[in-house]
């Protein structure tokens, strides 16, 4: 599911970007590049580097959304608490509630996927 994700996949290309740039600032290709090779050849290893560091990110990635899916049981009792201790809170958060109408709003978001997931199917069929 996560291979389909265009949104995760930005992010992801993001994170690893910046994480290239940062080991590129403290020199950690240097010893790539270096003329001295003393009988061992270097693309093997930049190979080994870069599958390394694409399971890393990937390795992240899962571990921050494992994190996150973790945490929503907690914020949500977090959230329970403070409604019940704060009356005016749970007042606006109740008004709000009362306000938006779920079913509308759970069809828009769906019909919008619909037509992004069509939009990038249509893209992706062109060569």
């Amino acid at each position: 599911m996560l291979r389909e994700n265009k949104s995760f996949q930005f992010l992801v290309g993001c994170f690893t970007l910046f994480l290239v740039y940062k080991l590129y600032a403290i020199g950690a290709f240097d010893w790539f590049f270096s003329e001295e090779t003393e009988g061992y050849e270097s693309v093997p290893l930049v190979t080994l580097f870069i599958t390394a560091a694409v399971s890393a990110v990937q390795m992240v990635g899962l571990v921050a959304i494992m994190i996150v899916g973790g945490l929503a049981p907690t914020a949500e009792r977090a959230v329970d608490y403070l409604r019940a201790k704060m009356p005016k809170l749970n007042l606006v958060a109740t008004k709000i509630e009362d306000q938006v109408d779920t079913e509308k709003l759970t069809s828009a978001l769906n019909n919008i996927d619909e037509r992004i997931r069509s939009i990038e199917l249509k893209i992706g069929d062109k060569p």
